[in-house]
């Protein structure tokens, strides 16, 4: 509950209000126009309110009963005047139509006071995690398909990619969560009917409710060649029990198409065949199992012969052997007929891969998978009733293909092997086969293995994709003669918002920003950035970008200096460095040492003739100066005291006076203290200001050091907020301010608190119009949800403290990582205009 001991009033005396939100009172006014009446008598008058805050409208000199016309925001009960503004509604002005007992009519315009968007900008996108491609197609217009498990920081991904210059470059063309945000997409295989694609896999959620799936049978479908997607499939029989596709084929003679999975009930597993006879449109289950209590029972291959016989490779039983089932259609039934020669072989892949079928004609078919820790080919000639071992060979053979002249060729290596390999098998008979080593061939650098393998329909080109687990991205191999030579070709990427991030955000001219960034790139590095824009945020280019050979490039601050250049202070190559740019378009590192503390460093200028460094530098804190803006010079060690674990600055600000204040934290085991420490002497000598008490949590200690327009210095210690009027020689407890205090910031003369509450998780409240009444201006739980309905997710600030570019401009930082729209930062600023 936030509170507060007294408030202010305002306004002119042309209306009555009351003020009926939370049980607080209010009487303000409606500001009068200066016209006396426009046309039809009609009075027009303006108010401004707080987003967040509820008034009842009665006009001052009118007679009631009024009259309210419906607004059209809905906000206005039209039964009792009351006009209430949700948290977080948006900032356009709204005319109030409300006419008395007498017939005269008011025309009231409201304007809304709250955060408005400012900028958002699109942040760098990265690849920094698993992108594994389960499959891929090559269809008769040259478009090539694959589909991955990709994964950001929610969890694993439904992605599909496409090619048009035989896998050079690729486009992410499908991203689908199969239920929600909060929960994982499996795609597992494809198949092409002319121009028409189908991909299956499943899906399930974090937090499903007692009617939901433990994951849910999908099918996607696109019939433009993989412009545009649907959803073909959504099955699922059981609550709360997992239902999976793993193949999906098309029939050669009649088009249907067929998808082989499990699903599971309490009784256990079952194979599921499930068929479409109108191109995905409507399935039905045509072949079901019995259950079997037992891990690892289902069907995970199936490929269609000439003749439309199904052949289904998958496993059964306990142990969980091998099977084969075939599947033929006659006189309007299905006769099924499951071969029992696969003895004591268990059929194991990569992750949930198991192995890929191919059917070469009404006989003969072929089989690769990994048995035992090997990869192995098996081969049936007579229609699946006996399968023999064709080839034995590598830690895996995952994916198989086999080119429009007829070679097969599978790809595998091992991903147990340090460092993993990645090899293809090729056979121009199915009897003679020959190992090639793709990591010898192709030196890549990464530790690929193969995982899936398409070849073109009418040429002899074929791409192999392979799993890479140290960038976790998938390198592509070509072949223009059915695997006779191969070369390096391109990536397929799954690029994503990894946690990217404005840190900071400042205001050098009316027109021009800088903004430092924590983001990692496509290469897998996490480089320095500094960006910059001349527009006032619309367009950003980089100012500053490097990366180092030990990949630890990392910005801590940025500010505008005291002789108007540019200074960032952070970490290179194991040193803490300051760099230095008088233009914003070539920087100079001014200063170096040896970084030997993780804590962060900060700057602060006087404005006038000096600019200052705090950093930690081992046990202790060293504040410098400088004055050129090239030499810094030590003027002040902040040594570890006795008794203390650990101390670390926290803050830095200067005064009106131009007096320095620096914010130490002290760690005792896992408690701690907060002091406050003021220099008069540009930072000579320093004076111990304010000390708070012992502390429970060292690293939950919220301190707050905030220099007001009007100079007051605010300085929270993580219990008690204090005020100084007189350039901090004497503070005071300020009583009138809410609990869970983050920050403090101004905007027009008004005094906005960012809180931490239990209802909002992070609000920013105003002070109301009645004492010991608080307004919610921003509210980030509201602003989550209102994310989520437009398809942003990960909605969070990206800092808890306000950034003021200017008196009159207050901005939250507000940050999108999300795997639809990619990382972005929005930040939204106070809306103070009349």
């Amino acid at each position: 509950m936030i509170k507060s001991t007294f408030c202010t009033f305002w306004g002119l005396a042309l209306f009555s209000i009351m003020l009926t939100s939370t049980g607080c009172t209010l009487e303000a006014f409606l500001e009068r126009r200066e016209s006396s009446k426009s046309l039809d008598d009609v009075i027009p008058l303006s108010i401004t309110m707080d987003v967040g805050s509820s008034k009842a409208i009665e006009p001052l000199g009118g007679t009631p009963p009024y009259t309210y016309k419906a607004a059209t925001s809905g906000f206005l009960d039209t039964s009792t005047g009351l006009y209430s503004i949700p948290t977080n509604a948006q900032l356009n002005d709204e005319v109030l139509e409300i006419t008395d007992s007498t017939g005269k009519t008011f025309a009231v315009t409201v304007h809304r006071k709250g955060f408005r968007e400012f900028r958002k900008i699109d942040m760098p996108q990265s690849a920094q995690d698993q992108n594994f491609i389960s499959d891929a197609i090559w269809l008769p217009s040259g478009k090539i398909l694959a589909t991955a498990v990709g994964s950001d920081n929610m969890g694993e991904r439904w992605a599909t990619y496409r090619s048009s210059d035989d896998g050079m470059t690729w486009n992410r063309v499908d991203h689908f969560m199969g239920f929600h945000y909060n929960g994982e997409s499996h795609p597992l295989a494809m198949a092409a009917k002319g121009s028409t694609i189908f991909v299956c896999g499943y899906a399930y959620l974090y937090d499903q409710a007692p009617t939901d799936p433990n994951a849910g049978w999908f099918v996607r479908k696109s019939t433009d060649e993989g412009t545009t997607w649907a959803t073909a499939d959504a099955w699922w029989e059981t609550a709360g029990y997992d239902h999976v596709c793993y193949d999906i084929a098309v029939s050669p003679t009649t088009g249907f198409i067929y998808a082989v999975g499990y699903a599971q009930t309490a009784a256990g597993m079952s194979w599921i065949i499930r068929e479409s006879q109108n191109d995905g449109a409507t399935w039905q289950t045509i072949y079901q199992s019995a259950a079997i209590s037992a891990w690892d029972v289902s069907a995970y291959q199936i490929d269609v012969s000439p003749s439309g016989d199904l052949f289904v490779m998958g496993k059964s039983g306990s142990p969980a052997y091998m099977y084969f089932l075939k599947g033929t259609f006659s006189g309007g039934t299905w006769t099924w007929t499951p071969a029992t020669t696969i003895p004591a072989v268990s059929n194991l892949g990569d992750y949930e891969l198991r192995g890929t079928l191919k059917v070469v004609d009404n006989n003969t078919a072929y089989y690769s998978c990994s048995v035992g820790g090997v990869g192995r080919v098996y081969k049936t000639l007579d229609g699946g009733v006996t399968w023999t071992q064709a080839y034995s060979g590598q830690g895996l053979l995952q994916g198989m293909t086999r080119t429009s002249s007829g070679v097969f060729i599978a790809t595998g290596g091992s991903r147990a092997a340090n460092p993993n390999d990645w090899k293809v098998v090729s056979s121009p008979d199915g009897t003679s086969w020959t190992a090639v080593d793709l990591d010898a061939a192709l030196s890549p650098t990464k530790d690929p293995y193969g995982l899936t393998i398409v070849s073109d329909p009418s040429s002899n080109k074929v791409l192999a994709f392979s799993y890479n687990d140290k960038g976790y991205q998938s390198t592509v191999a070509y072949s223009p003669d059915a695997g006779g030579s191969w070369t390096l070709r391109s990536e397929v990427r799954f690029e994503w918002a990894f946690w990217s991030t404005i840190r900071k955000l400042i205001r050098v001219s009316p027109t021009t920003l800088y903004a430092i960034l924590n983001a990692g790139d496509l290469d897998g590095n996490w480089p320095w950035v500094i960006i910059k824009s001349s527009d006032n945020g619309v367009t950003w280019q980089d100012s500053d970008r490097f990366t180092t050979a030990g990949n630890d490039p990392y910005i801590e601050d940025l500010i505008q200096g005291h002789d108007g250049a540019l200074y960032a202070v952070g970490i290179k190559s194991g040193n803490r460095i300051i760099r230095r740019s008088t233009d914003g378009v070539s920087w100079t590192e001014v200063y170096s040492v040896v970084q030997n503390n993780y804590n962060s460093a900060y700057l602060i200028t006087n404005q006038t003739n000096e600019t200052y460094l705090a950093y930690p530098d081992g046990t202790d804190v060293r504040f410098l100066k400088t004055t050129d803006g090239v030499t810094w010079n030590l003027v002040q060690t902040f040594a570890l005291p006795g008794g203390i674990d650990e101390i670390r600055v926290n803050s830095l600000a200067v005064d009106q006076a131009g007096h320095i204040y620096a914010v130490i934290l002290e760690r005792m085991g896992a408690t701690g203290d907060v002091v406050l420490y003021r220099s008069v002497d540009s930072g000579g000598s320093w004076s111990e200001v304010k000390k708070s008490a012992v502390q429970p949590s060292f690293w939950d200690m919220k301190t707050v050091l905030k220099m007001a327009p009007s100079g007051e210095i605010f300085f929270r210690d993580g219990i008690d907020l204090f005020q100084s009027t007189d350039d901090g020689a004497t503070w005071n407890i300020f009583s009138n301010a809410p609990s869970g205090i983050l920050d403090i910031g101004w905007a027009a003369s008004r005094t906005y608190f960012m809180v931490k509450d239990v209802i909002h998780n992070i609000a920013v409240v105003t002070e109301g119009n009645v004492p010991g009444s608080w307004i919610v201006v921003e509210s980030l739980k509201q602003r989550e949800v209102t994310g989520e309905i437009i398809g942003e997710y990960e909605t969070d600030l990206a800092t808890t403290e306000f950034i003021n570019l200017s008196p009159t401009e207050l901005l939250l930082n507000y940050t999108y990582n999300d795997a639809y729209l990619g990382a972005r930062a929005v930040f939204r600023v106070l809306d103070t205009s009349q």
